[in-house]
């Protein structure tokens, strides 16, 4: 029997149209999806490589799990309906008097719905694998073809989840009867997976995390997390450890479930209800004991325009009602709120530090994203759920003879929907109230709340509402109405994107929405937000209009008697409405069109690679031929912040410093109006406006030695409606130099991918040349033509801001309404320099003969004492360690966050974001949590040793003398105040992000001291490697290190310095015992890889604990792409296999010092477990043994504990110590 109920549903399945049309979804999905990763739409877009083959088993398993998660939503429409289809069809009646064994009913229905589930499924393989070789891909993309990279998964992820899911429909709807159930169910077990993976990062150990998710996308992340590029493309998943528990887990959970839905069948009329109903009789008892009279109303019709508004109204009510009301919306909205309060506890953190809860964070893109993938959600299904409601009841052949209007329905659904979204960001800002009481901050914001709340989001949603009314009024089916919905909302931008579809006039409702800053509001964002959300709207309302000529009455319509009725239903209202909309649509669209293409050229990416192709090819050859040296700056810069506007000008003073004459200036010019005046006769011969370069040819050839004196004047373009030509603001305006002429041919505006090179017959190049590369010290990497200058600057503003530029003030006046701010610095300094404007409160003190000032905001006073301590603890220190600081004053600048948030540091001058520092919500009793406005403090101002004292040349390595360097100073300044505390988080967050970086390095991870301008290099390795030096040799030794070579190189012009030469000093002082750190530090890629076996203890006689701590330690080396490498140069290695295991544990030759670590239990008030024991032990095996004597009982031991060196999993370095029993 169980073949023939097994067959028969497989049958049943393939000769049903929705089955083939779903499988040509899924089919297309990942065709399309696999098509625009392997750049077949690229053709007009820009070249994309990676390092990464798109074909691999790493990549194919993400996109498989990621695609799957839509997937998944559509089991309840096969799984469930193999079941439901006897119920719904009332053959159950008959089907449970044959005499069939439960088990062979059950298991055939099960084993036939999750069949059509896999087959459905793997055609979204099945189109991964035909569409990355689609003709048109990028051949750099792909690897060598194997079909098991596609198996892999699909036997590793995909039926284990099925299987599960599958199981949980199966049971709900066997006894409950009910579909919509069962798709909540499955919605409910993704919001789960997705609730587990938003803790993962907070966790030390993730294992029993990994075993609570479902899909094992836990398992597989964390089991993959920090494969280098090499390994993505080599390895399979593994079927072990988290991976294989994960999977073993969630299987067997599916077979008991399926076990219990075998054993508690029956073959029973009734199906099990979720709410305990009331007796009918006891209803009827209750309510109709005895005789009423009932007066009826009188009825009176009115099929007026009136009539038909207050029907519409009535509809419209009992819509929301449905919605609001009903038990999905609830479920939703409930998990939706959970969720976003789990993400306003979570986002936000840098360093394990929250932010302060200001509602413009509350109502940011992070701390609402559930909200926003709910409300999608929720249209996509209510408006089939809407369109569906009276069919459902049984009594859409009632509604459809109505005289009611299908307009009045169609509106009625709209306005429903639009007043669900409307709910649903009430929801979001009572989320952000509740959280900002919860901690106790006050300043909630009302007026921002709602006008973004109802203003601003809910109007980005009105065009999806109209194409979710569409698409159900095309297709009857609500599930493949809603995976309709779901793929135009995945597929679409996608394809857009990756076709080159760059303007959101032809991407649908693509413009984001803007979000606002407490210095300038939304600023001149909302003008475009509502033109572009007004022609969508536009397009939206003749999608509505097409939609009611298609709109269902009657029985069993097929298409082509839909279609002959939409054409007797184009009234001419229905085509004056979409004429009208059609036309102001076009008309907005090409407004918009004539801004960005004919007023403003826009290129699209394909347009700006062969730009810089051709820019390198026709210019390139101008390099390296000698310019003039700009040696002095005096500029001027009017801001006007009631119109955001500027004029600027400067006078440039350069000098021939080499030692042959110049004949032609060359120089780049930014994308403003200016006027170019030099004081000596010359020519413009070359001006390419596409490449913003041009070359001035002299009657004279500037000798050496001789002076050139150059003039200009630049303005913005007049800011207009849709089209700002001006970074001004209205207040906090921040501008540097790079708006400013450069001199000489840039070599930013060449190509740097190798593969795209290739494609365009470029030679190789790195993105830096090597330090002894010939002409690599002529010149800073940030200065460009210029070594040190002298800088003047007069910046104007309005008369209720203040101006500031790097430099002393010299004068302050006011005139014509206007503030004028004359700075000049007394020494020299980079070129390299900005100008603010904003109306800022002061906070000032003096330390040790400098003025500490922090510019701010007037409400951001919430860590002004921490930056201001971050200011006098760095110069303490810096002072002490390093060489004098240079500057009578020290400035922190507070900026928008619409500018980025980020710090930077000009001379005595730092501007600051009001989106990291000023807002941070630090707890100085988190153990776990970083002081980051102190260390941002720090770190910025250590830049005034390393770059503004001390600065690199233009070649590789550069970074390491002024990030890393600016990275290890405020390390040790946060250690200073913080003591070791906070020390192992930052280093370990470091750590992490160095090796999430480096999986995802398109071109080659060089090493530290090679580094060509690489962030999760410099910043992140340089900490840990320079915080670790430090360590090892000695804070002493490595400052002394750092202060001579400050001194050497103190304000130094060319040859300037490079990282060679600071670690050849690092070198010198290091003992010969050490010397391999230099080489695993800074010379080449080495990784260690130590892990705690076992700790245990035995108490003395004497009172005193042995510890025995045993463990491994192993280290390789890793190239530019992450192979490992465990030999020698020499071929020399070492290997261990441990009792029991399968595969060796190999190394590189050791005798390192790896410190070995004792604690004690846990300080009340710090919070951290107390040091016991703490030294450097000498390895020269993989397998370890250290016998160590404590004073106090011992809790926990660690290697390397404080994760001092590169190790890609830190979470088996420290091990609870237990008792050893005799």
């Amino acid at each position: 029997m169980f073949s023939t109920i097994f067959s028969h549903e497989l049958r049943t399945w393939f000769r049903k149209p929705i089955f083939y049309v779903f499988a040509a979804l899924f089919f297309i999905l990942g065709g399309v999806v696999m098509a625009v990763a392997t750049g077949v739409f690229s053709s007009d877009n820009v070249t994309v490589t990676s390092n990464s083959f798109i074909n691999s088993p790493y990549v194919i398993s993400g996109l498989v799990s990621q695609l799957a998660l839509f997937c998944y939503l559509m089991i309840p429409t096969f799984t469930g309906t193999t079941i439901h289809r006897d119920f719904k069809n009332n053959m159950h009646h008959v089907l449970y008097s044959y005499p069939i064994k439960k088990w062979e009913y059950l298991l055939a229905k099960f084993s036939a719905g999750i069949t059509i589930n896999l087959i459905l499924i793997f055609m979204v393989v099945i189109g991964l694998m035909i569409g990355g070789y689609l003709p048109g891909h990028n051949e750099l993309l792909l690897g060598p073809f194997s079909f098991w990279n596609y198996l892999q998964p699909f036997l590793l992820i995909i039926i284990p989840n099925v299987l599960f899911y599958s199981a949980i429909v199966f049971a709900i709807i066997v006894f409950t009867r009910n579909m919509n159930i069962g798709f909540m169910a499955v919605l409910c077990l993704i919001i789960i997976q997705l609730v587990t993976s938003s803790y993962v990062d907070q966790v030390d150990d993730p294992f029993w995390l990994s075993l609570a998710d479902p899909l094992g996308n836990i398992a597989i992340s964390e089991t993959v997390e920090y494969w280098t590029p090499a390994e993505q493309n080599e390895r399979m998943l593994p079927f072990e450890g988290m991976i294989f528990w994960n999977r073993v887990v969630w299987a067997a959970i599916s077979i008991l479930i399926l076990g219990w839905v075998i054993a508690r069948f029956r073959f029973a009329q009734n199906a099990v209800s979720l709410f305990k109903k009331r007796s009918s009789g006891r209803m009827m008892k209750e309510n109709y004991s005895r005789l009423s009279r009932v007066v009826l109303p009188q009825v009176s019709t009115d099929f007026s325009f009136k009539g038909q508004l207050s029907t519409l109204w009535s509809l419209t009510k009992a819509d929301v009602r449905y919605i609001i009301f009903g038990w999905p919306f609830i479920i939703i909205s409930f998990l939706a709120i959970a969720l976003t309060m789990v993400m306003m506890f979570n986002s936000g953190l840098i360093f394990g530090t929250p932010i302060l809860p200001k509602a413009w964070v509350m109502l940011s893109s992070e701390a609402s994203a559930y909200i926003l993938l709910f409300t999608f959600l929720l249209i996509f299904l209510y408006a089939g759920f809407l369109m569906d409601r009276s069919r459902a009841a049984h009594i859409n052949q009632i509604v459809d003879v109505t005289p009611t209007k299908s307009w009045v329905f169609l509106v009625s659904q709209l306005l429903a929907l639009v007043i669900m979204v409307a709910v649903l960001q009430t929801l979001l800002i009572l989320c952000g109230i509740t959280y900002q009481t919860i901690q106790g901050f006050a300043d909630y914001q009302l007026d921002l709340y709602l006008f973004q709340a109802y203003m601003v989001n809910v109007w980005k949603y009105v065009p999806w509402i109209f194409m979710a009314l569409f698409i159900h009024t095309l297709i009857k089916n609500k599930w493949l109405g809603l995976a309709t919905l779901l793929i135009i909302g995945i597929a679409i931008p996608l394809v857009t994107s990756a076709i080159g579809v760059d303007q959101a006039i032809f991407d649908f409702n693509s413009i984001g929405e803007p979000s606002a800053s407490d210095f300038s509001g939304y600023g001149a964002s909302l003008a475009p937000y509502y033109t572009y959300r007004l022609y969508w709207i536009l397009f939206g309302i003749v999608l509505l209009s097409l939609a009611l000529v298609f709109y269902r009455r009657g029985m069993g319509l097929g298409f082509m008697e839909r279609f002959a009725f939409a054409k007797a239903r184009f009234s001419k209202s229905i085509i004056a409405t979409i004429a009208v909309c059609s036309v102001l649509f076009l008309s907005i669209g090409g407004y918009i069109w004539k801004i960005n293409n004919v007023d403003n050229e826009q290129l699209s990416g394909k347009e700006q690679e062969e730009l810089r192709v051709n820019y390198e090819k026709e210019l390139s050859r101008y390099n390296n031929i000698p310019q003039p040296k700009l040696i002095a700056v005096n500029t001027y810069m009017d801001i006007f912040p009631d119109t955001r506007d500027f004029k600027a000008g400067a006078t440039y003073t350069m000098v021939n410093q080499s030692s042959v004459a110049i004949d032609t200036l060359h120089m780049n010019v930014q994308d403003y109006p200016i006027e170019i005046e030099l004081d000596r006769e010359n020519e413009q011969v070359y001006d390419n406006e596409d490449f913003q370069y041009r070359m001035y040819r002299f009657a004279n050839a500037l000798q050496p030695g001789d002076t050139l004196v150059m003039k200009f004047d630049m303005h913005n373009e007049p800011n207009k409606f849709l089209d700002n030509k001006s970074p001004i603001r209205s207040n906090g305006t921040f501008l540097n130099n790079s708006m400013y002429p450069s001199i000489g041919y840039s070599e930013q505006g060449e190509l740097r991918d190798p593969k795209v090179r290739a494609k365009y017959n470029l030679p190789p190049k790195d993105r830096m040349p090597d330090p002894d590369a010939i002409g690599a010290t002529d010149y800073n990497y940030i200065g460009g033509e210029s070594d040190w200058i002298d800088f003047e600057a007069t910046v104007s503003t309005s008369a209720d801001q203040i101006a500031i530029a790097p430099g002393y003030l010299i004068k302050e006046w006011e005139e014509d309404g206007r503030k004028y701010y004359h700075y000049k610095m007394d020494a020299k300094i980079l070129n390299f320099y900005s100008f603010m404007s904003g109306r800022y409160d002061v906070k000032k003190e003096m330390h040790d003969g400098v003025s500490l000032e922090i510019y701010h905001h007037p409400d951001h006073t919430y860590n002004l004492d921490r930056m201001m301590k971050g200011l006098r603890e760095g110069l303490d220190y810096y002072n002490d360690n390093y060489t004098p600081y240079q500057h009578r004053q020290a400035r922190i600048i507070e900026f928008p966050k619409d500018y980025g948030s980020f710090a930077q540091a000009f001379a005595n001058t730092i501007p600051f974001s009001e989106g990291v520092g000023f807002i941070a919500d630090v707890d100085d009793d988190k153990k776990d949590a970083v002081d980051y406005p102190l260390a941002i403090t720090a770190h910025e101002l250590a830049h005034q040793w390393w770059a503004h004292q001390v600065i690199g040349a233009k070649a590789k390595g550069a970074t390491l003398l002024s990030e890393s360097m600016s990275e290890y100073s405020s390390l040790k300044v946060l250690e200073k105040v913080y003591g070791k505390n906070q020390m192992r988080t930052f280093l370990k967050d470091a750590m992490d992000q160095y090796l999430s970086g480096r999986t995802s390095e398109r071109i080659s991870e060089n090493p530290l001291m090679y580094n060509e301008n690489q962030p999760y290099i410099h910043y992140r390795k340089g900490s840990v490697v320079l915080y670790a030096m430090s360590d090892y040799i000695g804070e002493d030794k490595f400052n002394g290190v750092a202060k001579r070579f400050a001194e050497k190189y103190q304000f130094k012009s060319a040859p300037y310095p490079t990282s060679e030469e600071f670690v050849a000093d690092l070198k010198a002082v290091t003992p010969d015992s050490l010397q391999y750190l230099v080489r695993d530090m800074f010379e080449t890629i080495t990784l260690y890889d130590n892990e705690v076996g076992d700790a245990s203890y035995r108490k003395l006689d004497n009172g005193k604990y042995a510890v025995t701590v045993t463990g491994t330690v192993s280290k390789y080396r890793s190239d530019n792409l992450g192979d490992k490498k465990y030999a020698s140069v020499a071929g020399d290695s070492l290997s261990f296999t441990p009792e029991g295991a399968k595969k060796a544990i190999n190394s590189l030759p050791l005798a390192d010092y790896i410190e070995v670590g004792v604690f004690g239990a846990e300080n009340e008030e710090t919070g951290e477990n107390k040091l016991l024991y703490l030294e450097k032990r000498k390895v020269t095996n993989i397998d370890n043994s250290f016998e160590i004597i404590v004073d106090e009982e011992p809790v926990e031991a660690g290697i390397d504990p404080y994760n001092k060196l590169i190790d890609r999993s830190t979470t088996d370095n420290r091990r609870s110590v237990s008792e050893k029993k005799e």
